[in-house]
């Protein structure tokens, strides 16, 4: 077996957690080399890394049986998760590759497993199957119409959180004969079927189901030089047979089909872009996605955006000034307390007023009333992850009033949120006040601890990050913002050897040598040397030097290599 049909097998086999490093590494790699004036200003973004690799999967039609998870879900087309305006979408998968850290650390096996994924090829073969018996020309033109052409992609989350669904939307004037050959190919044939039907600037328009390998099945209809691809049937029909039309999803794809641009452009307002085509590619994803549906704490972070013109990338942040309170997002006083070397640390414009309903929800199972503490907490807070931790217990740090006092409420706060036989452990030394409770889990013992120090507040399932920021507050450690030349407009911050060292861990972990020999194998051949090569470079920091005045607008979010 040669190289690349080896790494297909094991990609193919390895592809659930395989693909998530990939994800991860690649949000590193975005655009960190992409501008020849000047090095130090990059653009790409962690969680942006995500959207862009399942854009790049939206041509493989990814698709199940008509009653899966999908119904279930009730999405609202018309609020996709994200939105990939691009020339081409053939194109994408080689574009992000024009960064040289990209090639270095992913390489040709990046192209070579979404350009032979199993779904293309199925696809692939189906049209050709059906141009071949039926005597049609467009089996790999129609192909080309959605992939080597300007397109809009949006997409959706499912169940388990990823990007799954997705629908396609092209314009071209070649659809006539199209529609004519698919209604004929409709009535004879086992793999394509008229599913139903939708009303579109007053005509009526038949929606083709095309089933292109097992349990995949995708929609398509075209209006004029309109043509809409739905990645799943459940995605437009449900009930118990499947054929029961959603009103409120067929109203976003007959938008998507009308010969009136500015329905066609029915997302553009909720992601605020304009009308223009992109000269190349522009992916905007919701913060809501990216956070894991916790965006209503920082409602000032609406969406990010990556855009890939001339050769290089750049990074904007969609911000709602009028959501910002005054000094909402100034870190200066966060970055002093965090612990140098983070694999990866953001901070966000939190709403505290809107932990209101929440506090007032515990305070039925807390000693002491807690809705106080939505006064008393001020500024942004940061997120951050460390080589020597876990993924799953990151370290939270957040700012109160000067001289706020109630001590007492932050540790109700913490015996009623965190359960555990053992009872709480409380100290109290040099202005620092500390409860930690030991707890069993499926993953072994855990001590999770909250500690208030001044204005600090900090807190983590992992007690030993919590006691790295009282060193560090106690000047006894290095800080993150020894190294940072402006830490109040300092948004993000990734090392991107810890972070390697990160992920190695994760990985590792969940694939024991002798439980998963095959799974471990591939991590061997082409996680570990992506991990090295991605080792060699310098931190980076996420850098955004202006806010809008009022209303919301996009701004530019740059990265900058940060000096040893």
């Amino acid at each position: 077996m040669d190289r690349r049909n080896r790494y297909f097998t094991l990609s193919y086999r390895a592809r659930p957690w395989l693909l998530s490093w990939h994800v991860i590494i690649y949000n590193l790699l975005l655009t960190w080399q992409s501008s020849p004036m000047n090095k130090k200003i990059l653009v790409g973004s962690l969680a942006g890394g995500a959207v862009v690799l399942a854009a790049v999967a939206a041509y493989r039609l990814l698709g199940w049986n008509l009653m899966g998870d999908v119904n279930s879900l009730k999405l609202d087309l018309s609020r996709p998760d994200a939105l990939v305006m691009t020339k081409s979408l053939s194109s994408l998968p080689r574009d992000l590759l024009t960064v040289p850290l990209a090639r270095d650390v992913l390489r040709e096996e990046f192209l070579f497993y979404y350009e032979q994924s199993e779904d293309r090829l199925g696809l692939k073969g189906s049209l050709r199957r059906i141009a071949y018996e039926h005597e049609l020309g467009w089996g790999d033109q129609l192909l080309r119409m959605v992939l080597d052409q300007p397109a809009e992609v949006a997409l959706w989350r499912d169940a388990d959180g990823s990007l799954k669904h997705f629908a396609i939307a092209v314009s071209r004037n070649q659809l006539t004969r199209l529609l004519e050959e698919a209604g004929k190919v409709a009535l004879k044939d086992t793999q394509m079927s008229v599913a139903g039907e939708l009303r579109v600037d007053g005509d009526k328009v038949p929606v083709y189901a095309l089933n292109y390998a097992y349990n995949r099945t995708m929609l398509f209809a075209a209006h004029g030089q309109r043509l809409v691809i739905l990645s799943h049937p459940g995605m437009l029909y449900g009930g118990a047979q499947g054929k029961s039309a959603d009103s409120a999803a067929g109203k976003t794809v007959a938008s998507l089909l009308a010969s009136d641009q500015s329905k066609q452009n029915i997302f553009h307002p909720q992601f605020h872009l304009d009308q223009a085509a992109p000269d190349g590619h522009s992916i905007a994803v919701k913060a809501d996605f990216l956070s894991f549906g916790y965006q209503p704490f920082f409602g000032a972070l609406e969406a990010l955006r990556f855009d890939f013109s001339k050769g290089a990338w750049r990074s904007e942040v969609l911000v709602n000034a009028d959501k910002l309170h005054k000094g909402g997002y100034d870190n200066a006083a966060l970055w002093p307390v965090l612990p140098h070397d983070p694999s990866a640390c953001f901070s966000v414009p939190v709403d505290w007023d809107a932990l209101q309903p929440m506090l007032k929800q515990m305070s039925g199972k807390t000693s002491e009333p807690v809705l106080p503490l939505a006064t008393q907490l001020q500024g942004p807070a940061a997120a951050c992850w460390y080589g020597g931790s876990r993924l799953h217990t990151p370290v939270f740090v957040a700012t109160r009033q000067a001289k706020a006092g109630g001590e007492a409420l932050y540790g109700s706060l913490f015996t009623a949120a965190i359960g555990g036989k053992d009872a709480v452990r409380k100290t109290e030394a040099k202005g620092v006040t500390r409860w930690e409770r030991t707890v069993a889990t499926s993953m072994g013992e855990a001590k999770p601890a909250l500690a208030v120090a001044g204005d600090t507040v900090v807190f983590s399932a992992d007690g030993k990050l919590v006691d790295q920021v009282l060193a560090v507050r106690r000047k006894q450690a290095p800080a993150a913002a020894d190294l940072l030349p402006d830490a109040g407009h300092t948004v993000g911050l990734i090392a991107p050897a810890s972070l390697a060292q990160l992920i190695e861990r994760e990985a590792y972990d969940t694939l024991p040598a002798a439980h998963e020999p095959v799974l471990r194998a591939a991590a061997n051949e082409h996680l570990a040397p992506r991990l090295a090569a991605l080792k060699k470079y310098p931190p980076y920091r996420m850098v955004l030097k202006r806010l809008p005045a009022s209303g919301t607008a996009w701004e530019t979010l740059e990265w900058q290599a940060v000096q040893r």
